[in-house]
């Protein structure tokens, strides 16, 4: 593999994520599986580098009983391991390792960085190695963009486990958002075509499955809860 087609590896990954990232869509597979075909790994994960690696792991490929032994060997790391620059390590049956940190973040902002992990039987090449050495300035710029997709993911899922929690219909949730940006029910009703009548109605059946009696603390528990937009 030479230079141009090093960085034809690396636009086609960029292209890939952008699109991930549009659709709201899981970029660090994206990330992971692309890297994997580029680099002809055996298996990859994407990981929140630290003692506990092998413990959050994010996503793997091409499943996560495949990548079962390289999840397990993140935990025998050193913390710190797999900076900007890829580190190769050498491991019995998981062959060559490849292992980087480029998130582009501080080390100690913990949950906001993010590793990647390749093993191959056979050996990676040194045209192996200069791909990934030189992914890392691109995926330096696009993976704080994933982090907040993943974020936004995680917020949206814990909403929507409290919605269920307390029994919140779509409507109610809708009424509940607007709430939270500061309307009044006349405008509530205004922007969702409903009555104030209709409206007061969903504003009490919201405080009674909430368990409050009034707005500001109605709007303080639905945004700590990931009901509504912080």
């Amino acid at each position: 593999m030479d230079r141009g087609q090093r960085a034809v590896v690396i636009v086609g990954l960029l292209a890939e994520a952008a699109e991930a990232l549009e659709a709201d869509a899981d970029v660090e597979q994206v990330i992971c599986r692309y890297l994997a075909r580029g680099l002809e790994a055996d298996v990859a994960v994407c990981f929140i580098p630290g003692p506990t690696a092998g413990e959050k792991v994010l996503t793997c490929h091409p499943d996560r009983d495949a990548a079962a032994e390289l999840v397990g060997m993140l935990n025998r790391l050193e913390a710190g391991i797999g900076g900007q620059t890829p580190v190769r390590i050498e491991h019995g049956r998981l062959g060559d390792v490849l292992v980087v940190a480029p998130a582009g973040l501080e080390p100690d902002q913990g949950e906001d960085r993010r590793g990647l992990a390749f093993a191959k039987r056979e050996g990676f090449g040194d045209h192996h190695l200069l791909l990934l050495h030189e992914a890392v300035p691109p995926l330096v710029a696009l993976l704080p963009h994933a982090v907040l997709a993943t974020q936004r993911r995680a917020r949206a899922r814990a909403g929507e486990d409290a919605a269920r929690e307390y029994g919140l219909t779509t409507r109610e949730l809708e009424v509940l958002e607007l709430l939270a940006q500061g309307l009044l029910a006349t405008s509530i009703a205004s922007r969702l075509s409903l009555s104030p009548r209709t409206v007061h109605k969903h504003l009490g059946n919201i405080y009674d499955k909430l368990g409050v009696h009034d707005r500001l603390v109605a709007v303080s528990l639905a945004r700590g809860r990931g009901l509504v937009a912080a």
